[in-house]
């Protein structure tokens, strides 16, 4: 019987310091079929954001420095690139049953899953970076709802409700941008983002201090897109999408079906309510998880980040 695996595509900040090389790595591995694949995404990367370093470049850097890895211009297409490699030769093991991403992952997710050819992912990965780049300030910040255990806290939900709701009232935009398993992240307006950081209870798990700002992180997942939403649909709106050879499961958790997918709508949810509303990753997983019971879930590069969100998720199945 054939294995039966999850492949999950990471979003951004998961390049960091032990990330460095891993697309030059996978280029070596995937031989002639990598450094094509690498060259043609390079060519729609350089087309569309010129001012950029290129991949390889970052990739191979010495030494990992925030300024220079991790805003979107540079990052999101890096991580696409390993992300659409890695698939490659995890596929010459074992094909998925079923595909998802978080936030970013999931313009890769649909490439895994054949809804959009490579090249064409990345022209979605690199236009959805600039108009980013071009959108209004803010911010996302990192906060936990879990005890040392790995169970999520009703009262600290409640608490996170409060908070957002008293920021409206105030007249700040601030909303829950991703569901991380047992981790949140919150976005909004600059002022809304430094209130969180101020009113979100501190929370030590590990080796981690909770709450914390991610370095060069929009308003990703709220309202304060809408604009970069229609300026993209309209930039993307000859996209060749179709519809995905393997099951897509996208950040509300839905499942798009080979048999049965609208691609109009698909299009629609890409560079719509995926833009502008929570990307809620534990339903994601959740869904996967059980409606395709599958006996491994393969991370894709670069993937480590996404260890603890699946373990909180399968911690939260198991109770």
């Amino acid at each position: 019987m054939s294995e039966a695996v999850f492949f999950l595509c990471p979003g951004r900040g998961s390049y960091g310091r032990e990330e460095l090389g891993t697309l030059s790595r996978l280029v070596n591995e995937l031989g002639d079929e990598g450094a094509a694949l690498e060259e043609s995404l390079e060519a729609v990367r350089e087309a569309i954001l010129p001012e950029a370093p290129t991949m390889l470049d970052l990739d191979r850097s010495e030494a990992f420095k925030p300024a220079r890895m991790l805003p979107g211009l540079h990052a999101s297409p890096l991580i696409f690139a390993c992300s659409i490699l890695d698939a490659r030769l995890a596929t010459r093991v074992a094909s998925p049953v079923v595909v998802a991403g978080n936030s970013l992952g999931f313009y890769s997710a649909l490439v895994v899953s054949g809804a959009l050819e490579a090249e064409d992912g990345m022209r979605l990965v690199a236009t959805m970076a600039k108009l980013q780049e071009e959108g209004p300030g803010g911010g996302q910040v990192l906060w936990t709802l879990l005890d040392e255990d790995w169970r999520v806290l009703p009262e600290r939900e409640a608490l996170l409700v409060d908070i957002l709701d008293r920021l409206r009232r105030e007249g700040r935009s601030a909303d829950v941008s991703i569901r991380l398993g047992g981790h949140v992240v919150l976005a909004g307006d600059e002022e809304a983002t430094l209130l969180l950081l101020e009113r979100l209870p501190r929370v030590v798990l590990g080796k981690r201090d909770f709450p914390f700002r991610l370095p060069f992180h929009g308003p990703f997942h709220t309202k304060l897109l809408a604009d970069v939403a229609e300026r993209a649909r309209r930039a993307l709106e000859d996209l060749p999408m179709s519809a995905p050879r393997v099951p897509l499961v996208d950040g509300r958790g839905f499942i798009w079906s080979p048999l049965s997918t609208d691609v109009e709508a698909l299009f629609d949810y890409t560079v719509g309510a995926q833009v502008t509303s929570t990307f809620d990753l534990t339903t994601a997983l959740r869904v996967a998880l059980l409606d395709f019971a599958p006996t491994r879930v393969q991370l894709l590069a670069p993937g480590a980040s996404l260890r603890a969100p699946l373990g909180h998720v399968e911690r939260m199945l198991s109770l």
